[in-house]
């Protein structure tokens, strides 16, 4: 039986229609929570929710929202939709982000731009939006960053890293400010992680797969890449009350990657 449940609890997972948001979104649900699952495009969301159904989640328990975070109606509809069906938001997972927009130089402005609008300031805006219903149901916020926003990684993306760092920094500052309100606000931290966002940065599954082999013999202490559910088996125990007592954590989830070999 699983020690962690979230019956009556309400959680919107970003980025969820794939990768580590999906497994994080169905994690949550598993345990008992209604969950509003979004993504970027609809036909994911949609897949999302039927594998969500196949897996025993009642339909009764989840909303989908489609749309592009960097846009303000696309969180206020997040907000509205999941508040209209349970009247409440108990977890809020800040988890949608990109390695890079895909088509233009990684050093260029528009990239620059680009990753910080969607990697951060949606971040920040769906937080704000959600923080007074949080603060009724004495919620918690979960924001991905990535172990390449507290060091150097060889071969990550310089403005993808300074994203990921961005909301470390943010959180440090906010999370004090939301614990007056009871609200929790923690960080996990993943190492590499296959997820479809690096096919969407423009690698193939080779390269991935190239990558990520000379990750794990070279610097992974574990010898192998992490899978989404064991950062979801993290992000759990973070909105749970079983963490009751972390405020500002960056938690990191990288088979040893920031240690090192010795």
């Amino acid at each position: 039986m699983d020690p962690l449940t979230f019956d009556g609890k309400v959680a919107i997972v970003t980025g969820s229609s794939s990768g580590i948001g999906r497994a994080i979104a169905l994690r949550l649900a598993k345990q008992g929570a209604m969950v509003t699952i979004h993504g970027l495009d609809l036909d994911e969301v949609q897949e999302a929710r039927e594998v969500f159904i196949d897996s025993g989640i009642s339909e009764s328990r989840i909303v989908t929202v489609a749309g592009d975070l960097r846009k303000h109606e696309t969180a206020e509809q997040l907000i509205k939709e999941t508040v209209k069906t349970w009247d409440r938001i108990d977890i809020l997972v800040n988890n949608a982000g990109m390695l890079s927009k895909p088509g233009v130089p990684q050093d260029s402005e528009e990239n620059f731009d680009f990753l910080f609008e969607v990697n951060v300031k949606a971040m920040i805006r769906l937080t704000t939006l959600a923080i007074p219903f949080l603060e009724k149901t004495k919620g918690t916020i979960i924001n991905t960053s990535s172990i390449t926003g507290l060091t150097r990684m060889i071969g990550v993306p310089t403005f993808y890293a300074m994203t990921k760092a961005a909301i470390v920094n943010y959180v440090q500052y906010e999370a004090p400010k939301l614990a007056d309100k009871g609200i929790r606000m923690n960080i996990i931290a993943p190492g590499i992680v296959k997820t479809k966002i690096t096919i969407r940065a423009g690698l193939t599954q080779n390269d991935f797969d190239e990558v990520a082999k000379e990750s794990c013999e070279k610097e992974i202490p574990m010898g192998r890449i992490g899978t989404p559910d064991e950062i979801a088996k993290v992000v759990s125990f973070l909105a749970s009350e079983d963490a009751s007592f972390m405020c500002g954590a960056t938690v990191v989830a990288d088979g040893g990657a920031m240690l090192g070999k010795g």
